[in-house]
């Protein structure tokens, strides 16, 4: 048995949306136990400290209330996160604490490896592939630590006829300045329609975790733009901001994303692909000709369209939510027995 606390988080980013979206995919997909996290009301810093204290004030009562299986939290590797947004279901005697999480960096690494002591955590769940071989290679008690992939609701999205789209290249949220300065100029003398996040060394939606100004607004208009785009730029973390993410390269689901839209993805793949999958999805940086390999995939289309497909049901048959939520229900179960 799994009982799933979900998150009250107002006017959440990007990045919360998707995990509220996926919470709800929970909710409503799986044979799981709902209940709902306490209201994360503004400001939020005040409110993580003031449930989190709570918890560890009345925690020998929450230890006297039995619930069983386990309590699952998804997302947010964050201590005072964790403790308010499950309040009070993680403070109690259950059999097993269970998180799964993203977003874990390798800067971020003795953070995350105390969050899991103080959090009390039996079972955890990383979704990159080089940050579980770390974790496992520490001691960390009795947690045990598995590695659950990132994960779309494929039916979220939607795609349009290649001729039909009328955005030849994307580079939405978190871009490589880098690459974009190579291009840009190219893109407007060859008239190619090159659609991006505008960035500036205090407007970086990887380090700052906008909320305004955003390329795409809501999530209908994100999923239209990915839908009326024909090239999608994917580059790792690690590639675009490295002082952020370390050496970790993981499929994040901007990847999937762009996959479930039928998007040729132009730019690098994670290191953890070959884990993943038997073929490269991601069409490789040409960086002696860039801007004339994205003139090349616009004229001859009918070139990558074999692999877009491919793609295209590779996110379909592999990392849809629903995977996630089977990987989850047995590891629980072979944890519990």
């Amino acid at each position: 048995m799994v009982t799933l606390v979900t998150s009250q988080i107002p006017k959440a980013s990007p990045d919360i949306s998707h995990l509220m979206a996926f919470e709800d995919y929970c909710k409503d997909q799986s044979s799981w136990t709902i209940k709902r996290g306490p209201v994360l009301y503004n400001p939020r810093s005040f409110s993580l400290r003031f449930y989190s204290a709570i918890q560890t004030l009345i925690k020998p009562v929450l230890k006297r209330v039995k619930i069983k299986g386990a309590v699952l939290s998804l997302g947010l590797p964050y201590y005072y996160y964790l403790t308010a947004k499950t309040f009070p279901y993680y403070g109690t005697n259950c059999d097993l604490r269970v998180l799964w999480t993203y977003d874990v960096w390798e800067p971020d690494y003795e953070r995350v490896a105390e969050l899991v002591t103080k959090s009390n955590l039996d079972l955890l769940l990383l979704s990159s592939y080089q940050a579980t071989e770390h974790f496992k290679k520490l001691n960390l008690s009795t947690c045990k630590v598995h590695w659950v992939p990132e994960t779309i609701d494929v039916h979220a999205y939607q795609h349009k006829e290649w001729k039909d789209r009328s955005i030849n290249l994307l580079s939405f949220g978190r871009s490589w300045q880098q690459y974009h300065e190579v291009i840009v100029d190219g893109c407007e003398e060859h008239h190619i329609n090159y659609q991006y996040q505008e960035r500036s060394a205090t407007h970086d939606v990887a380090v700052h975790g906008l909320k305004k100004k955003l390329q795409f607004p809501t999530t209908a208009d994100f999923t239209a733009g990915l839908a009326d785009s024909q090239i999608c730029i994917c580059f790792p973390r690690c590639v675009t901001h490295p002082a952020l993410a370390g050496e970790v390269s993981t499929l994040t689901i901007r990847y999937l994303q762009a996959m479930a839209s039928k998007c040729v993805i132009l730019g690098a793949a994670p290191k953890e692909i070959t884990q993943l999958f038997d073929y490269n999805p991601v069409v490789e940086i040409d960086w002696e000709k860039p801007v004339e390999q994205i003139r090349h995939i616009l004229d001859y289309p009918e070139e990558y369209m074999a692999i877009v497909e491919k793609n295209y049901q590779m996110v379909h048959q592999h990392f849809h939510h629903q995977n996630a939520i089977d990987q989850i229900n047995e590891l629980v179960k072979s944890n519990l027995t």
